[in-house]
């Protein structure tokens, strides 16, 4: 149905964009079709979350993914039809209020999800912070000057607390990931850091200091190297992959000293950085080299994620099934093989196999096409099934 509706929507914003060109009534004609757009944008965001309803495990995600989706959608609809009544500063307050709102709520539903793992629960949890803060100070900044409780200058400071809030302890986050389950002294020295430029910064911004930023590029170069090293030192790789991440850590930790060597010889890079060209250029390459390290560690990541999901899901590791009785409707675990049911006594008779290729046996586990990603064979003929 949600796909149904975004599709009708979909089309009813091209006849409206259409219409604005051979029609008069411009204005109103795009403002419908802006209307038709977000809904259908909204709904397609909606989709995976109401997929999330029908599992128990993923309700709580996807109800806090509607709670998200639903007041960003309300003001962005404001943003386009408030404009009609208070004029076009309202309509790009309520806009750019819409727009802070969901970054705020993308960032807090990636770092609820982190906060359920052991590994990122403290970094995930400070992320929840650093979210809250940033749209609770940010939101003023929008409104100060509107709502006469601030003028400009103020607005255009607690824009600047409520992000360098967020940033700092996102940084934080970094040097504080895995810390349930390793333990590595030197993150602390990122969290410091964080900490410092947190400090460093809101001075700086609410004294209005025009001296050179030295110690807060420095503190931030350190905190976002000490992060980066301290997430590829945790992360579980092997062979091959975790020479990678050192190496990449190894990048980071030489770009990071090239940036600190160029910031001080600069004053915070406000020196003429072309008389040192050759520094420039390392910290280019580090910089490359760095994100290519990254890139393919999130697709190391991806795959052993996927080679996971495939052989935890083996037959031999399966030893129950929870099932809902056919005659009496009573919920139970019901063990592979023989069992019965616990209401009326029915017997089941379960057996699970893993389900190959006829071809070329390669297993279909998981599997979101419908042929065999090794031979092409139709999922459809493979009918037969290994254990």
């Amino acid at each position: 149905m949600l796909l149904r509706a975004m599709l009708a929507l979909v089309g009813l914003a091209a006849l409206a964009g259409v219409a604005t060109i051979f029609l008069p009534a411009k204005e109103f004609l795009g403002r419908i079709a802006a209307t038709l757009i977000t809904s259908a944008f909204a709904i397609a965001l909606a989709l995976p979350a109401s997929k999330k309803l029908d599992r128990e495990e993923t309700r709580p995600m996807g109800l806090a993914m509607l709670t998200a989706i639903v007041p960003c959608f309300v003001l962005v609809l404001a943003s386009i039809w408030i404009g009609l009544v208070f004029g076009w500063r309202v309509e790009l307050e309520v806009f750019f209020t819409a727009m802070h709102y969901a970054a705020c709520a993308v960032v807090l539903l990636i770092a609820l999800a982190l906060s359920k793992a052991e590994a990122t629960r403290v970094s995930g949890r400070l992320a929840v912070v650093a979210a809250l803060v940033c749209f609770v100070i940010g939101l003023p900044a929008l409104w100060a000057e509107r709502l006469g409780f601030g003028t400009w200058d103020v607005q255009s400071k607690l824009w600047a607390t409520s992000w360098l809030v967020f940033w700092t302890m996102v940084l934080a986050g970094m040097s504080l990931y895995a810390v349930t389950t390793r333990t590595t002294p030197w993150r602390w020295l990122g969290v410091l850091a964080s900490a410092a430029a947190l400090l460093i910064g809101l001075y700086g911004v609410w004294n209005e200091l025009n001296d050179p930023p030295v110690w807060f590029v420095q503190a931030v170069v350190v905190a976002l190297a000490i992060g980066l090293a301290n997430v590829l030192h945790t992360l579980k790789l092997e062979g091959v992959q975790r020479y990678v991440a050192l190496g990449t850590i190894g990048t980071v930790l030489l770009t990071a000293a090239l940036a600190s060597y160029l910031n001080f010889i600069t004053e915070g890079f406000r020196g003429d950085v072309d008389e040192n060209e050759l520094v420039v250029r390392l910290i280019a390459a580090g910089s490359i080299v760095s994100v290519c390290g990254l890139l393919a560690i999130t697709i190391f990541l991806a795959a052993n994620r996927r080679a996971l999901v495939t052989t935890s899901a083996s037959v031999k590791e399966i030893r129950s099934v929870k099932v809902t009785c056919p005659r009496c409707a009573t919920k139970t675990d019901a063990a592979v093989g023989r069992s019965r049911c616990g209401g009326c006594g029915l017997i089941f008779v379960l057996e699970l196999a893993e389900p190959r290729c006829v071809k070329c046996e390669y297993n279909l586990l998981d599997l979101k096409g419908d042929r065999c990603p090794e031979c092409g064979t139709p999922v459809a003929e493979s009918l037969q099934v290994g254990a």
